[in-house]
Order: C-alpha cells, then structure tokens, then sequence
C-alpha cells in the first residue's frame, strides 16, 4: 500500500493589522492567534506571509538558500538600517558574520564576564545597602547595569550614553509600516543615530575595544573597512533596546512567579536555565524577516517564489506544539529542544553570547544577594513594531538577611 504526501494548500488570509496600536498593546496575545489559524498565514494588508509555528519557522531558517534573508517585509533604506549581517546571506554574511564573533567572543568574552560579575556585584549591593527598596528595575537596575558594561566594552564615552535606548527605538521600529506612530518614534531617535554615527568611525575607537578590533581585521583584509562600521553599527543597534527590555522581562516574570523565585534561590544552578526560559516566555524580538527565492511549501502551505515573509518569533514561544503548558513560566523547564529568541541556524544573533553572558551574571547576583522579589505596581510593555519588552516595571527588592 502506497501512501501520497497531501496536496499543499494555499495559505489561509487574515485582514487584521499585526501594527495596529491594539496588536502592539498585546503582540503575544495577538500572534497567538495568528498563530493558531495555521503554520503559514497570508497578511493581506500588507501582502506577506506570516509564518507562525515553531516547527515551520525552524525549518524554514534551515533553507537560507531558498528563504534569504537579503529582502524582507518593510524593506525600505533608512539610515537606522544597518546594511550587513540581518540582511545578508552568504558569502558576505559568512564574513561579516565571523567578524562579529571574533569580537564578541572567545578571549573578550571571558575578558567580559569577569568585568560584568563586578559591574553586577557592585551594582547589585549598592542598590541594597539601605535593605529594602523600590525600584523600577527597568531603568534603575537592567538599564543602569547594561548601559555601564556595554558601552565601556565598546569603548564609548560617558556622555550620551542614554542615546543608545533611542537608538535601538529607532532600529526595531524601521521594519514596519510609514504611520505616525513610526514617524515619531524615528524623529525621537534622530540625535541618538547622529550619536551612533559619530561613535562607529575609525578615529574614535580606542585601543584594545570591541570598535578598534572590527577595524583591525579590516586592515588584515577580513573584512572591507566600510563593512567594518556596518558590523559595529549593527552591534550598537542589537546590544541594547533587546539586553534591557529581556532582562527587565526577567525581573518582571520572576515577581509574577514567586514559587519560581524560590525554586531559583533554593536551586542556584538553575540560574541559566531561568535565563533561557524567561527569553522564551517573553522574547526580545517579535519576528524577523525572509523572502522566498523560490516557490515553497512550508507546513503544507503554498509560499510564491518573490513573496515576503515574516518569522513570528514572539509566537513561536507560546507555541503548545512544541512546549507543554507554554504560557506557564518555569525556571526548571525541559528546554532541550531550545527556543527561537535569537533565530536559528546561520542567522542566529551574533551578540546572543553576549546578552546571555550579561543576563545571567546579574541574575547570579540577584540570587546573590536578594531574598524576596515583590511587584510594587503594575508594569508597563513597551510599544514597538519589533522588539518586545517591559519599559517599566516596578518592584520591591528584600535583601538577605
């Protein structure tokens, strides 16, 4: 007996808007229901496709060479875009790409976590030399921390430093559609891409930095020197709005969580797999972006070659095929299989070590050195087309007896 494959069909369409102002109110909510009319769903408004489940999108970052990165929904040139890395495929990709982790791994990264667990330690016992506090752990313990151990990595001044969170505003609200919501949020980000700009020359960088090295293996021929300044703008762009959205996601599911906090603190090994799974529950980005170089099926679905497509990261980790009860937050979850907050296969975040290395070194501190973590009001997500996170969250923190 003979059995036949089942003829793929054609996407199912929804006429909703994902950038409408009640979708950004609540993209997890909203992507889940998307999510839950198939693996593929046409996005007539905007004419892409949406590919929603987790198995799909895993399989489909497997097939660069069909599913390439180098067009995307939103694809316009704007000066916030940086034009290497997300938006390349191999070759080019490949180099730049083994630029980025040069510098962003091996001997820095060791040379970073040593200065990040003192940052974290000094930061963690000054806010609790007092005992008790409030505090609202989005600007006064993830913001304060990253945008010390980042930029001083990277080798920037002091001064215009709180630049680099409009920024990052600016760069995860590019990929989405011209309204006035987007028009504002770039305005606001001007001075700090101005800012960027200035910061990513050669001139500037200073010995021994992050900056200096990019241009140093373009001068070794690695890299053209202009690629260089496009690598390090897209360090500047992915290393900061995620990092202090994520880690405040972190505190925020921790205080919902107190069981889970406890389960922490008995259990301190459980430190990165906490981190882990509180990037799933609420991941950094809510999608990136493809295009089909061919006619695909993907999860049974027809995607035309030329088409636009988005992969629904923030979905994918909701998604109750692949995680049991995943709208429950568990620090000692089973996540073998991983997650996609940091995408998949050869486009998988080249700062993702980095952010796993400063998310986890706090965290360890906390654990450290905080005995209760209590919400003292409600949080706040902010709004953006792309990333996702928390802009205000206001807590308690007890310290140990």
């Amino acid at each position: 007996m003979t059995t036949t494959e089942p003829e793929a069909i054609d996407a199912p369409v929804f006429d909703g808007d994902p950038f409408s102002m009640e979708a950004l109110a609540d993209p997890i909510g909203f992507d889940g229901r998307v999510r839950e009319l198939g693996p593929v769903v046409y996005i007539e408004k905007y004419d892409y496709y949406a590919v929603t489940q987790w198995d799909e999108i895993q399989k489909s970052l497997r097939d660069w060479r069909r599913v390439s990165s180098s067009d995307r929904p939103f694809y316009e040139p704007n000066p916030y875009r940086p034009t290497v890395l997300v938006l390349e495929d191999p070759p080019s990709h490949t180099k730049n790409k083994a630029a980025a982790m040069a510098v962003l791994s091996g001997e820095n990264l060791a040379k970073f976590e040593e200065y990040f667990a003192a940052e974290a330690k000094r930061l963690v016992t000054e806010i609790l030399a007092n005992g008790p506090v409030e505090l609202d752990a989005f600007h006064d313990l993830s913001v304060k921390y990253v945008l010390k151990v980042f930029p001083d990595m990277l080798g920037l001044p002091e001064e215009g430093r709180d630049l680099l969170l409009k920024f990052g505003d600016g760069v995860f609200n590019v990929f989405g559609p011209d309204t006035e919501f987007q028009r504002q949020k770039l305005a606001g980000a001007a001075p700090a891409q101005d800012w960027v700009e200035r910061n990513t020359y050669r001139e500037v960088q200073k010995e021994g930095t992050v900056g200096w090295q990019l241009y140093e293996l373009a001068d070794a021929g690695k890299l053209p020197e202009e690629d260089a300044r496009q690598v390090l703008k897209s360090i500047f762009g992915a290393g900061f709005d995620t990092t202090t959205a994520s880690i405040a996601s972190m505190i925020r599911a921790l205080a919902d969580h107190p069981a889970e906090w406890a389960k922490l603190k008995a259990n301190p090994e459980l430190v990165d797999n906490t981190w882990e799974e509180s990037i799933r529950y609420y991941p950094a980005s809510r999608f990136g972006g493809r295009w089909a170089k061919d006619d695909l099926v993907v999860g049974g679905t027809k995607i035309p070659a030329g088409s636009k497509m988005l992969m629904m990261w923030l979905g994918s980790g909701r998604d109750h095929r692949k995680y049991d009860n995943p709208d429950t937050y568990l620090v000692d979850r089973d996540l073998t299989g991983g997650h996609l907050s940091f995408g998949f296969g050869i486009h998988t975040c080249a700062g993702n070590l980095v952010a796993r290395l400063e998310a986890r070194t706090l965290l360890k501190e906390l654990v450290k050195q905080v005995d209760t973590i209590e919400l003292t009001g409600e949080p706040r997500q902010a709004m953006n087309y792309q990333a996702f996170g928390h802009e205000y969250v206001p807590v308690r923190l007890t310290p140990k007896a």
